[in-house]
C-alpha cells in the first residue's frame, strides 16, 4: 500500500466520521426550544413541572421545554428587559395588567384554542371575565390558578393582648387599635409586618384605596391620587408606620414577613396560603395549637361608604408571545399542561394557595382528597368565601374596567406609587404633597406613552 492510498483511505474515514457526527447531531440542532417563565420557584412545584415537561417531550419529539422560575417582583423586571430587547419567551406568567398591556401592543398570541381545549364553560366565570378581551372577543391569557390575600394572625398574641382572637377588625380604626395593643416594642414585637419592596407596596396601596371606597383611575384613565380616599390611605399608612410597623419595614421582604409571624416578631401579616409550609417548618408548635389563623374579611376605611373591602386576587395569567421563536409549540405545551391529570399535580403542589380555574377539578374527588385540606380547611374555606362573596381584584385593579387601560404595567413598574408611600411614611412629605407629586408624574408618564384620553 502506497503512502498516497493510505492517506486517501484515512481521509475518507475521517470524512465519514465527520458526516456521521453531523448526522447524529442533526436532531439536537433541529430541536425546538420552548422557554417557560413562571412565578413558582418552590422546589415542589418545579419538580411537578419537570415531570409534566418530561411527559410532554415524550409525546412531542423534537421539542424541548425549559422552565425558569422567578419571584413575583423579578418577573416584571425580566419582562421589561424582554420588551427592550425583543427576546421574548414562548410562554410566561404575567399580572393581568401585563396581559392587557402586551396584547394592546400586539405582542401576544390569542389563546382561544387553548381555552376551547380545556372547555370554556368549565372555567370559572370570574377567570373568564379576568382574561377575556370583550372588544376583540379574544382570550390573550389564562390564570394559572387563583387565590386570595388575607390577614394572617397569631391567635395566641390576641389572647395575650386581651383581644378576642375570633373578632376580625371591621374598620381601619378598629384595626389600628388592635395593632397598637399587639405591639410591644420592648420585646421587639410589632402588631403588623409588611413587605417593603416596591412590588408589594403596589399591592397594598390598591387594596387599601379600594377598601376605602376609592379608585386609582377615573373613567377616562386619569389617575385619582389626589382624591380623598387615596389621601386617607396615605394618612392611615403613616399611622401604621409610626405605631405598629418595625422601623426597618421598608427593607422587609415578603418571606421576611412570614418569618416575623412564625417567630413571634409580628402578630399579623398580609399573605397567601403558600405560607402553610413555612409555618409548619418554623412554627410547628403554633400550628399544632391552632394559633396560626386568618380572618375571612378585611377592614374598610372611613370613606368606604358601605362598599366592601378589596383584597388581591392572585391570578397571574399564562401568555404566549407570538413573536417568540416557537409560539405554536408553546401553545401545545399549555394544552398538555392543562390536561386534568397534569393540572391536578400542579395545583396540589401548593394546595392551600393554588385553587383550580376549572369547575370540574374543584369537585374532583382526587382534588378534594388533598392531604393538606384536613389541617388547613379553615384557610381554604376563607379564600373560597372571599372569592365568591367579595369579588377580589388582580394587582393594581380597583375596578374591572381598569383592565382596559394599557398603561398600568408601565405605571406599576415605575416608582411613582412607591415614592408616594415612602415619602409619607418617612415623613418627607405630607400625604397631600406626596399625592400631588405622584399625580403629576403619573399624568406625565401616561401622556408620554400616548395613552392620555382626558
Amino acid at each position: 500500500m502506497t503512502k498516497h492510498s493510505a492517506f486517501a483511505r484515512a481521509l475518507r474515514a475521517g470524512a465519514a466520521a465527520i458526516a456521521l457526527a453531523v448526522f447524529a447531531a442533526a436532531p439536537a440542532m433541529a430541536q425546538k426550544v420552548v422557554n417557560v417563565w413562571h412565578t413558582e420557584p418552590n422546589a415542589r412545584t418545579k419538580a411537578v413541572i419537570d415531570g409534566i415537561i418530561a411527559d410532554f417531550e415524550k409525546e412531542n419529539p423534537g421539542v424541548k421545554v425549559v422552565q425558569e422560575a422567578l419571584a413575583w417582583g423579578d418577573l416584571d423586571k425580566k419582562m421589561q428587559a424582554a420588551l427592550a430587547s425583543g427576546a421574548f419567551p414562548e410562554v410566561a406568567h404575567g399580572q393581568a395588567y401585563n396581559e392587557r398591556s402586551l396584547s394592546a401592543k400586539g405582542l401576544l398570541r390569542p389563546m382561544n384554542d387553548i381555552i376551547a381545549s380545556i372547555g370554556e364553560q368549565d372555567i370559572f366565570p370570574v377567570v373568564r371575565k379576568l382574561n377575556y378581551n370583550t372588544t376583540e372577543k379574544t382570550y390573550y391569557g389564562l390564570a394559572h390558578a387563583v387565590g386570595a390575600d388575607l390577614i394572617i394572625y397569631r391567635k395566641d398574641h390576641m389572647r395575650e393582648a386581651g383581644l378576642d382572637p375570633e373578632k376580625a377588625p371591621a374598620t381601619w380604626r378598629e384595626w389600628v387599635d388592635q395593632l397598637k395593643k399587639l405591639t410591644d416594642k420592648s420585646k421587639g414585637r410589632y402588631g403588623l409586618s409588611l413587605a417593603g419592596p416596591g412590588f408589594f407596596i403596589n399591592e397594598d396601596i390598591y387594596m387599601w384605596v379600594g377598601s376605602n371606597g376609592g379608585r386609582l383611575f377615573d373613567e377616562k384613565g386619569r389617575p385619582t391620587f389626589t382624591e380623598k380616599p387615596v389621601i386617607e390611605t396615605l394618612e392611615f399608612w403613616k399611622e401604621l408606620a409610626d405605631c405598629c410597623l418595625a422601623p426597618d419595614w421598608l427593607s422587609r421582604g415578603y418571606l421576611d414577613t412570614f418569618g416575623d409571624l412564625a417567630t413571634g416578631k409580628a402578630s399579623m401579616i398580609l399573605g397567601w396560603g403558600r405560607g402553610t409550609d413555612y409555618f409548619e417548618q418554623y412554627a410547628p408548635d403554633a400550628v399544632a395549637k391552632g394559633d396560626i389563623n386568618v380572618f375571612r374579611t378585611k377592614p374598610v376605611g372611613p370613606s368606604a361608604g358601605g362598599k366592601p373591602f378589596l383584597t388581591q386576587f392572585d391570578s397571574e395569567a399564562w401568555m404566549i408571545f407570538k413573536n417568540s421563536k416557537h409560539p405554536e409549540e408553546g401553545a401545545a405545551f399549555l394544552k398538555f399542561f392543562h390536561r386534568a391529570d397534569n393540572y391536578l399535580k400542579y395545583i396540589q403542589s401548593v394546595p392551600v394557595h393554588f385553587f383550580p380555574v376549572t369547575q370540574s377539578l374543584r369537585t374532583d374527588t382526587r382534588y378534594l382528597a388533598t392531604p393538606a385540606f384536613q389541617k388547613w380547611k379553615f384557610w381554604i374555606d376563607a379564600q373560597h368565601e372571599v372569592i365568591e362573596k367579595y369579588e377580589p381584584k388582580p394587582l393594581m385593579i380597583t375596578e374591572w374596567k381598569d383592565l382596559d387601560f394599557p398603561f398600568i404595567a408601565e405605571l406599576a413598574n415605575s416608582t411613582i406609587l412607591v415614592d408616594m408611600v415612602t415619602e409619607v411614611t418617612r415623613g418627607q412629605r405630607t400625604p397631600v404633597e406626596a399625592a400631588r407629586r405622584a399625580q403629576q408624574r403619573a399624568e406625565q408618564l401616561i401622556t408620554q406613552l400616548g395613552y392620555r384620553k382626558w
